[in-house]
């Protein structure tokens, strides 16, 4: 039996950190990188996969929380949702067993743009580890979408994955957002004016930050309407409001707990690592853990590498005849090269530890411990880490501040960020105190 060439595109689509990007690699047998923080999708990824001689395309889109973004990511995300030239033939819609509700907003609008969707709950190990039962057949009816649970982790569910997908099992369902009356008239007139396929997607028009050129183009097909007082940012949370308060009836019943004082170890943990007082302890001793390991730890690499360059130094010397080439290769570039490679345990180790806080979740509780302290600078919590880790190198921290929404706040971090001391600077801080400074 040959294989279907023509390429089927599914689009997968879900909240930061609710595991996209692992159900995406068991999907394509990808390696994309997957870390226990928000924001590690930034851009978008296809991989391919054969399911049944039949070829398929899975875009792994950036996680985000509404429609209307507010980062870069989230951009893309709604570009591709709202391109009307795609081609995809559904959305597989991740949402976290423990997070339902926050992820329902984004599921609902993307249903009320007439989108064909296929729901997955992921991680529902956890959920059950904390004692909290799904009824997914009752939340799939209320949805109007298939939905199935999936461990990611466990490449459990996968398979099923897959064969829906193969079956185009992407069901649209009825509008749950009717749009507030005063603005009918004018969504409709949008509609009339945009091509927009349903009101509900002229009124995301509408509601949108960039909503004034839109109205601004069709000022005078808009006469009569109220279109000049409108403000976006209003009807976003005129919206988001609406949608919540169905939302909680919605999973009124759908989410059921066993033991209410059952709770997972993380919960207990972050009452004490983003305690107003014990938090900042905790971040301050673990810095100085990191300063210990680089600074002490690191010390023993050094002095190995540092005795195989001066004992190959003194080597070289010995064997080539004296002269402007033995001073050259023994006084300039062995020196020069161990002195550059003698930093190696130092950034290594400090790269290291900066990992196992990311992977570990610690990271994102930092964030926010350190938002309030970092505000009055006009930074926000997520330039710790590139803060951080320009003690490292402040090429990849320059890189890191990619994940900060605000323009403005990025580019501060950017600025201030190679002022970090990395290690790299220390042999150079030495030289000048030596030059400037009398003994």
């Amino acid at each position: 039996m040959q294989q279907n060439d023509i390429k089927k595109q599914v689009l997968l689509v879900g909240n930061p950190n609710v595991g996209k990007s692992t159900i995406f690699n068991l999907l394509c047998n990808k390696q994309q990188k997957t870390a226990n923080y928000a924001g590690v999708t930034v851009a978008s990824h296809k991989g391919d996969y054969i399911y049944n001689n039949q070829l398929f395309e899975v875009v792994d889109l950036p996680g985000g929380y509404s429609l209307y973004p507010s980062s870069e990511d989230e951009a893309i995300l709604v570009k591709y949702l709202t391109n009307k030239p795609s081609k995809y033939i559904g959305v597989v819609y991740v949402l976290e067993a423990l997070n339902l509700k926050r992820g329902m907003l984004l599921l609902q609008q993307i249903q009320d743009l007439g989108i064909p969707v296929l729901g997955i709950i992921n991680q529902v190990d956890q959920a059950e580890r904390k004692g909290i039962n799904l009824d997914i057949e009752s939340l799939s009816k209320s949805l109007n979408i298939p939905i199935l649970f999936t461990n990611a982790k466990e490449n459990i569910g996968i398979t099923e994955l897959k064969k829906e997908i193969f079956e185009e099992n992407f069901k649209t369902a009825p509008t749950t957002f009717n749009i507030p009356t005063e603005h009918q008239e004018l969504v409709k007139k949008i509609a009339e004016q945009s091509n927009a396929n349903s009101d509900y997607e002229a009124w995301t028009l509408l509601a949108a930050d960039n909503s004034k050129d839109l109205l601004a183009s069709f000022d005078k097909q808009l006469e009569g309407t109220k279109h000049q007082s409108i403000v976006p940012k209003r009807l976003q949370t005129q919206e988001t409001i609406r949608r919540y308060q169905h939302i909680d009836l919605l999973l009124k019943d759908i989410i059921k707990t066993k033991d209410s004082n059952q709770r997972l170890l993380t919960e207990k943990l972050d009452k004490l690592l983003v305690h107003p007082f014990w938090g900042y302890v905790i971040f301050a001793l673990i810095l100085y853990f990191i300063f210990e390991m680089v600074y002490f730890f690191a010390s023993f690499p050094m002095d190995w590498i540092d005795g195989i360059f001066g004992t190959f130094s003194e080597y070289v010397a010995g064997i080539l005849p004296e002269g402007p080439i033995n001073s050259l290769i023994t006084d300039g570039i062995i020196p020069g090269v161990g002195g550059i490679v003698i930093f190696a345990p130092q950034i290594g180790i400090l790269l290291y530890l900066l990992y196992l806080l990311e992977d570990s979740g610690y990271m994102s509780r930092v964030v926010y411990l350190m938002d309030r302290l970092l505000r009055p600078f006009g930074l926000n919590g997520k330039s710790i880490v590139p803060l951080v880790s320009g003690t490292a190198c402040a090429i990849p921290a320059v890189m890191s501040t990619r994940n900060i929404e605000n323009i403005k706040e990025r580019l501060i971090t950017i600025l201030v960020t190679p002022f970090m001391t990395c290690a790299a600077r220390l042999p150079v801080y030495s030289i000048i105190i030596a030059l400037i400074i009398p003994d």
